[in-house]
């Protein structure tokens, strides 16, 4: 099997190609960057942890039918707080 000489020899065409190939690799990496900005924002803006009667709480502790509760006492005997 002969290898196509024009190809080898297109330095033009190489270039151009490698040019392109730079730049999806930047663009990749800029949106692969991007998209973990965002994920990370909204994890972290979004405090809602928990869900009580249509309600975000941030933390919930299992108090036990009688345990003490400072929040909101669900009658699975968890204690809803922010």
């Amino acid at each position: 099997m002969v290898a196509n000489s024009n190809a080898v020899s297109d330095p033009t065409g190489a270039r151009k190609l490698g040019h392109a190939s730079l730049g999806l690799s930047i663009a990749g990496i800029v949106v692969t960057v991007l998209i973990i900005i965002i994920a990370v924002s909204v994890s972290l803006s979004n405090p809602c942890t928990y869900e009580y009667n249509g309600v975000c709480y941030r933390y919930r502790d299992y108090v036990g039918t009688y345990g003490p509760c400072s929040g909101v006492r669900s009658s699975g005997d968890y204690c809803y707080y922010n």
